[in-house]
């Protein structure tokens, strides 16, 4: 256990020293709860100050209230000024005024607020009057102590009135209002400082995480830039000696030397490495959008001639099988922004699919815009595609089910291509078919609001 909560320590050591946002955090972390409590106990203490100081200049007005009547010579309308400011509704702390004189065995309260004292003796108690314990001077009237009761100040205060007799006068006052608030407050001020603590907490550990996720982000990159140029690499000594035997191929099905089950074998080896060589790019293809490295020359074109373009390349194909090659449009001029090249291999990509999967009828094409969208519909009297196959279309290394790979060379990696370069140009790909019918392939992009 010990080992671990070291080995937790010492990783966090290790990344608040290397990231300077999680040192920052850090230092957030402790040092600003420090500061908080040092600020709250320095405010709480000078508010308990400024408390007390208002608490005894308040008690001082209340007894020099009671002396100002009892020095003008009316005992009468002294008590009925200690009755007025005891039942005054704001009064929450004042619990006891009595008047008082001294006497040989203790004191006669002369008046309480509460009238089954009046005229009673009390007797001088260190618990509770030490009267004869106070020094009262001129410059010094005023006496207070202060005590502790079930956690809450109370504070017993007395003056003295000189006049042809003695007058004391005597108030209890109860802070527990004023004690409760300033306890509740400073616990909300805690809450607050546990609720900042632990927001500091997450996000410190956001920030690691983000941290984290940084460094293995360009590590991700990093490994991605380091496959590209291994692919590249691969893929540029793949195709060399691939061409190389392609052509020794086609050399040897030229010579008149060779015996017709000869001229089979080099043609076995050059349609293999054709497809090797398929194989080949379709891999460096893969591997450019995977990295984010696929680049595009984004300019205004003319659909319609982009089409008739991938249409003539393809017609020595339609030709060998046989297959009607035909254009449909509604309009001569499509024109819309996207990238040419792009855009004929993915024409291509699906035309030559809809030719190689038809043995007879034809591949038409659809070329459509109205005013949001321009769409390229493929359709075919091929073997079309049963539903489940349409699932997986469009993942990488998928065939269409019962197709001879030995008839149709494929990789499996066309379509998947295809469905990237349509995404990154910000279109969209839908397939429509039946099984033993036909397949429509439907691409789709939006044109730019003028």
């Amino acid at each position: 256990m010990i080992g671990k909560v070291a080995g937790t320590m010492k990783n966090g050591y290790r990344n608040m020293t290397s990231n300077p946002q999680m040192l920052l955090v850090a230092v957030l972390v402790f040092v600003f709860p420090l500061l908080f409590i040092w600020a709250n106990q320095s405010f709480f203490e000078t508010s308990y100050n400024n408390i007390k100081t208002l608490e005894k200049q308040k008690v001082g007005i209340l007894h020099n209230s009671i002396a100002a009547v009892l020095e003008a010579g009316d005992l009468e309308a002294a008590k009925e000024t200690i009755n007025t400011l005891y039942s005054l509704p704001d009064n929450v702390e004042i619990t006891k005024v009595r008047l008082l004189t001294q006497e040989e065995e203790g004191f006669l309260i002369v008046h309480d607020t509460n009238p089954d004292l009046v005229n009673t003796n009390e007797k001088a108690s260190p618990n509770f009057y030490t009267l004869k314990d106070l020094a009262f001077s001129e410059q010094l009237n005023l006496q207070q102590i202060d005590y502790i009761v079930n956690g809450y100040r109370v504070a017993h205060a007395y003056s003295q009135v000189n006049l042809d007799q003695t007058y004391y006068i005597f108030s209890e006052h109860n802070y527990r209002i004023t004690d409760s608030t300033i306890a509740a407050r400073k616990v909300n001020s805690y809450y607050s400082l546990t609720a900042i603590f632990i927001f500091l907490i997450c996000l410190a550990y956001w920030l690691n995480k983000q941290t984290n996720w940084k460094k293995r982000n360009d590590l991700i990159k990093l490994e991605l830039e380091e496959r590209g140029m291994f692919i590249n690499m691969i893929a540029h000594e793949f195709r060399t000696p691939l061409t190389a035997i392609k052509g020794y191929a086609g050399f040897l099905q030229e010579s008149e030397n060779l015996s017709l089950e000869e001229k089979r074998y080099s043609n076995n080896i050059k349609d293999s490495a054709h497809r090797l060589v398929l194989l080949v790019n379709d891999f460096l293809e893969v591997a450019r959008i995977q990295s984010g490295k696929l680049d595009l020359e984004m300019k205004r074109i003319n659909l319609n001639e982009t089409v008739t373009e991938v249409l003539h390349s393809l017609t020595a194909l339609a030709k060998e099988k046989n297959l009607d090659l035909l254009l449909d449009q509604n309009s001569d001029t499509v024109i819309f922004a996207t990238d040419k090249n792009r855009m004929i291999q993915i024409l291509t990509n699906i035309i030559t699919n809809a030719l190689k999967y038809t043995e007879a009828g034809s591949v038409k094409i659809l070329l459509k815009e109205d005013k949001r969208r321009v769409s390229v519909r493929v359709m075919d009297t091929g073997m079309g595609i049963s539903a489940d196959d349409q699932k997986n279309l469009f993942q990488p290394f998928s065939r269409v089910g019962g197709v001879d790979d030995k008839k149709i060379i494929g990789t499996g990696l066309g379509m998947y291509i295809t469905k990237q370069m349509v995404t990154i140009l910000d279109g969209d790909i839908t397939v429509e078919s039946i099984k033993g019918v036909g397949s429509h392939v439907v691409i789709s992009f939006p044109k730019p609001v003028d």
